[in-house]
Order: structure tokens, then C-alpha cells, then sequence
């Protein structure tokens, strides 16, 4: 596995953090909370297949998940917390259910909406239009939004432009019930929403619910990309959790 597709930081032996990016982004969308960790954890942050070093692999459920039990095995010592956000928190509790060994605990960032039934719709359009849109549209539309919502620091961040990547991965998690997947994990689940994120705040009670051993956290004020809107709070959260579930561990 090439060490291009994914930056390490952080003591080896350290408990290790899995960081998954959200659709179109790239692995820069964690690096506050990359820099933050790797004092105390071993922090893994990638780029998702179809995804900035990745964007030539096409993305592929099945495919997605050997390649993260694949890069847990070989950089983390076969286990790990695993966060992600949008994409990456779908990506995170699909992993969580199928590969409960390899998780030490999942942390789903701004990804309680079921893409199933009438919600499908949201995920439907979403895919729609970054398949079809012209891309230099896009990029000029993300730019406006990431210059209007966030600090120059902050919108630099978020410069992946993977929009057809992005969208193979949406497309990729419609139908399936991710409320079924947390259902299924043993481990325990935080998870962490933007308050204002009404659009993927819409089942969290649903899947707060269905863990077995779950919390949820709001992010007052923030929005989808809630790790940018406030940094600080949400590294907090990751590294308490981090914390309690390595100590569990020994």
C-alpha cells in the first residue's frame, strides 16, 4: 500500500486513529485534527479511493473496505479507532459492522440520515447532480461556499474536488440501512453532528438507538463540516474517546 495515499503522524506504537474524509474532499479535510492527535495517538489519514491520490481507483464498497482492513493491518497493528465524516462515517460503520475486530471504537461524523426509502431522495439528488453538473461549476460553487462559511485557513481544507469520485461513493451507500450496520457492532459509537445539519440530523435518534453502546455529540452552530466549524471541540471529543476505549483495551 503506497504511503502517497495516506499520511502517518504520531508515536507507531501508540494507540492508532483512522481519519476517512468526506465525498469529493481529500485526507487535508482532517489535518487540524491530525496535527492535534498525533501528540499522543498514532493518526492515519488517507485519501478515499476515487479520492485525491486515489482518484483513478474506482470506488467500490467491497473494494473500499479490504483496502481499510488492509491499511488498519499493516500501519495500525489491526486495530483502531475509526472516524469519519459524511462518506467517511458511512464507509466508518460499514467497516464497523463487518469488521468489528479491526475497530476499537467508530466515531460517524454527520452521517445520521438512512439512504434508504423517502431519505434516499437527498442522496439521490446529491449523486445526480455531481454526475451530471459541469465541473468547473462546481468548483466555483464550492469555493463560494467554503469562502462564505469558513476562515481562509478552514476553506483551504476543503479543495478536494472529486466530484465524480464523490459521487461513486454515495451512489455506493444507497439502499443499504446504516442503522442495521451500528445495530450489528459490539463496540461502543459516538457519534458527532453539526447542530445545524438538519439534512443528516434527520434519523439520529434512530441510530443513537440502535447502538449498543452509544453517545451523541452536537457541535453548537456548525454545519455539515462540523470538524472545521469548530476544531477544537471536535479533536476533544476524538481524543476523549480515543482515550476511554484504549484504556478499555489494556
Amino acid at each position: 500500500m503506497s504511503s502517497g495515499a495516506f499520511d502517518s503522524s504520531g508515536p507507531a506504537g501508540a494507540p492508532a486513529i483512522i481519519l476517512l474524509h468526506g465525498s469529493s474532499e481529500t485526507r487535508r479535510q482532517w489535518q487540524p485534527q491530525a496535527r492535534a492527535l498525533s501528540g499522543s495517538f498514532h493518526v492515519i489519514a488517507p485519501d478515499l479511493p476515487a479520492h485525491g491520490a486515489l482518484l483513478g481507483t474506482p470506488f467500490r464498497m467491497d473494494a473500499v473496505l479490504a483496502w481499510l482492513s488492509d491499511l488498519i493491518s499493516q500501519q495500525a497493528g489491526g486495530r483502531a479507532v475509526v472516524a469519519g465524516i459524511s462518506l467517511g462515517g458511512y464507509v466508518t460503520m460499514e467497516f464497523a459492522a463487518r469488521h468489528p475486530e479491526q475497530v476499537l471504537g467508530a466515531i460517524p461524523l454527520s452521517c445520521t440520515a438512512e439512504p434508504t426509502g423517502p431519505g434516499a431522495a437527498l442522496f439521490l439528488v446529491a449523486t445526480w447532480f455531481m454526475s451530471l453538473a459541469p465541473l468547473p461549476l462546481l468548483r466555483v460553487m464550492k469555493r463560494v461556499a467554503g469562502d462564505f462559511l469558513y476562515s481562509p485557513e478552514a476553506a483551504e481544507l476543503l479543495t478536494g474536488f472529486s466530484f465524480r469520485g464523490g459521487a461513486q461513493g454515495i451512489r455506493s451507500v444507497l439502499w443499504r440501512s446504516f442503522v442495521e450496520k451500528i445495530r450489528s457492532y459490539p463496540g461502543p459509537v459516538l457519534f458527532i453532528n453539526g447542530q445545524r445539519d438538519w439534512p443528516f440530523r434527520c434519523h439520529e435518534r434512530r441510530f443513537l438507538a440502535a447502538a449498543r453502546q452509544g453517545r451523541l455529540e452536537l457541535i453548537p452552530r456548525a454545519f455539515h463540516v462540523c470538524n472545521l466549524d469548530d476544531p477544537a471541540r471536535v479533536t476533544a471529543l476524538i481524543r476523549d474517546f480515543a482515550n476511554s476505549v484504549s484504556a478499555g483495551r489494556r
